[in-house]
């Protein structure tokens, strides 16, 4: 089901855009043919009420001049009519013996969509005022709007023709222009759908071009190159981890089975030793992929409040001095509060200095200070250091600088990098440099604070 409506989902957006603008076109077309035809008819009717106008006009010019009644009402057309009204409201004159009997009308004034007796059209009767004589007070013009109607007919006849033509070419040029612009995103349908878990190396056609589509394909191939990078980490991070769980079960295994094919030659506490050893081991690195699951989920948010970073780097040192020689100077150490999770940041402190403990030599330094907006602690060592081009490769998963020494020490290349994420989670930074005491300096920022 959901296959189908990605196939047809390009369809159903032609049709619907399609329709839209056809539908937006018959509607917009329609209400401006009806504007037309209103103002067409009009100017019409503006057009014969302004002619009867000039023709009662020139009427009443020849009566001033002298001419007869029955001289001026002659105008030889069907599409006129002249009434000259006496000052008693009797029609004192007509061109027609139909129209004899009473006045079209007794006031000045227009009337439109007159009858006229003797005739079949309507007519536009304008009344006008003279005083030319004393027997003519009122000249009556009227005009037949046959023509009128007649071109507001036609132009009824043309539009409705016009405008279904107009509406479907637009409906297929948005058609064969919606399709031509459907295209590259539908040939990149067909592509992404053709990419699977095993061909995340594909990336999509860009095709030709600077406006959304192109912008479209590089965004897709941007995502593809995410996925393709989480998903070559995720295969490294479950052979790293199976290869790093395979190392203490297998010793475990390996000292049972010296012990039972050679019993007179392991004691039992020394047998109980090396497998709570590895089983210690094998519970460190347990814990250590849990954290960084949880870490890892963006659902999984912890629980946040006030940190007094200081009273944490106190608590931590005092338990590591509990179990080590090396010197641990903690006079630079001032107070720093900040917004976390307490017992991941503890773990950030714990680690780093567990870290340092295990390359030191013989002195350790921590320092801790608040400036501005910012909360700064630093742990020295006067180990070997980091080499420069392994600052950045260090915070990553199941990264040893040194196999041999690690594996002593009981780390499993995961300290570093859950300090990088516990600190990234807290919206801080790390760094490593050179240290003053001529080893690494491990170096994290986080805000301080409000």
């Amino acid at each position: 089901m959901w296959g189908l409506r990605l196939r047809s989902a390009p369809a159903y957006v032609r049709v619907r855009v399609t329709s839209v603008a056809a539908l937006s076109a018959l509607v917009a077309t329609t209400v401006g043919s009806a504007l037309f035809v209103i103002s067409l008819d009009h100017s019409l009717e503006v057009g014969l009420v302004s002619t009867a106008r000039q023709e009662g006009s020139a009427i009443a010019a020849q009566l001033a001049d002298g001419a007869s009644p029955q001289q001026v009402v002659i105008t030889g057309g069907d599409d006129v009519v002249v009434q000259l009204v006496s000052s008693n409201g009797r029609v004192a004159a007509s061109d027609n013996e139909a129209t004899m009997g009473r006045p079209l009308r007794s006031q000045p004034g227009t009337s439109t969509d007159r009858t006229v007796p003797g005739q079949e059209d309507h007519f536009t009767i304008v009344a006008k005022r003279i005083h030319a004589t004393d027997a003519i007070s009122l000249v009556v013009v009227g005009r037949s709007t046959e023509q009128a109607d007649r071109a507001r007919d036609v132009a009824i006849a043309l539009l409705s023709i016009a405008v279904p033509v107009v509406v479907a070419l637009l409906a297929l040029i948005v058609w064969v222009s919606i399709g031509r612009a459907l295209r590259p995103v539908e040939a990149m349908r067909r592509e992404a759908d053709a990419i699977t878990s095993a061909h995340l190396h594909r990336r999509l056609a860009v095709p030709p071009g600077d406006d959304e589509i192109p912008a479209l394909a590089l965004t897709l191939n941007e995502m593809l190159d995410r996925i393709d990078q989480s998903h070559r980490l995720q295969r490294q991070f479950v052979s790293d981890a199976s290869h790093e769980l395979r190392s203490p079960l297998s010793a475990i295994r390996q000292t049972a089975e010296v012990a039972d094919a050679y019993p007179e030659r392991t004691s039992l506490p020394a047998l109980a030793h090396d497998v709570l050893s590895e089983s210690s081991r094998l519970e460190n690195l347990v814990n250590a992929l849990l954290l960084l699951a949880r870490l890892d989920d963006t659902g999984s948010q912890p629980e946040r409040g006030l940190v007094d970073l200081d009273d944490l780097v106190l608590e931590e040192v005092t338990r590591v001095r509990r179990t080590t020689d090396v010197s641990i100077d903690v006079s630079h150490v001032s107070a720093g509060q900040t917004e976390g999770s307490k017992i991941l940041l503890g773990q950030v402190v714990r680690n780093l200095l567990d870290n340092a403990v295990r390359h030191a030599s013989a002195q350790v330094s921590v320092c801790l200070q608040e400036e501005d907006e910012h909360v700064t602690m630093c742990v020295d060592d006067d180990g070997p250091g980091v080499p420069a081009e392994d600052a950045d490769r260090i915070f990553e998963r199941f990264v040893r600088l040194d196999e041999a020494r690690a594996q002593e020490g009981g780390g499993a290349g995961l300290g570093l990098a859950i300090v990088r994420r516990i600190v990234d989670v807290a919206g801080g930074a790390v760094e490593v440099g050179r240290s003053p005491l001529g080893g690494a300096r491990f170096r994290v920022v986080v805000p301080a604070a409000d």
